[in-house]
């Protein structure tokens, strides 16, 4: 008994630690090894407002070929977050980005109701500081890039309010890494 109220208090402080946003100064560097899916020390953490806000610096470590064709087509994930007191492949919302055609492409990657659903938003350039803002409302996501156009995707509607979980850098789908990739980002809010 007395290890399960020390494991609840431990999650209580864990929470309450993470209550308010997490100020980043100035970017933290998440270096997704060769052969892994992400960065060697995960990072744990709660979203406690309806927006999540930062900055992203991808280099050149972000061109990468993967060994089989096809999963070239597949979406990285950079930040975001679970949602509807769920795990993050039944609901949650997230930037996504690969390299393609000479190209960083940056797409909403959304788990709604177990479906995964992805858009393309636009493309970044390296060393390049870009904003990016995911906002939750009652029924949708809202994905923006600096000042571009936003992409809206339907929220699920099965939510229950509860805890929502950060989500950070990973590579893949099926394969791993196939080079030391790092990712600059810095929580803004």
């Amino acid at each position: 008994m007395k290890h399960i109220a020390k494991i609840y208090i431990l999650f209580t402080l864990l929470i309450l630690a993470n209550c308010e946003p997490q100020w980043e100064e100035p970017y933290k560097v998440y270096k997704i090894e060769k052969g892994t899916h992400a960065p060697i020390i995960p990072k744990v953490g709660s979203m406690q407002s309806d927006v999540l806000i930062f900055n992203a610096i991808f280099d050149e470590s972000a061109m990468y070929q993967t060994l089989t064709e096809e999963n070239q087509h597949d979406i990285n994930k950079l930040m975001g977050f679970s949602d509807c007191n769920a795990i993050h492949h039944d609901n949650s919302a997230r930037f996504g980005w690969r390299w393609l055609e000479e190209k960083l492409e940056i797409h909403a990657y959304c788990y709604v109701n177990s479906e995964r659903i992805t858009e393309l938003i636009g493309t970044v350039d390296f060393n390049e500081k870009v904003n990016y803002t995911l906002q939750l409302t009652d029924n949708q996501y809202i994905f923006q890039i600096n000042d571009e156009q936003p992409v809206f995707i339907s929220r699920g509607d099965l939510c229950e309010i509860g805890i929502y979980y950060m989500l950070y850098p990973y590579f893949g789908g099926n394969e791993v890494a196939p080079q030391d990739i790092s990712i600059q980002i810095q929580t803004l809010y």
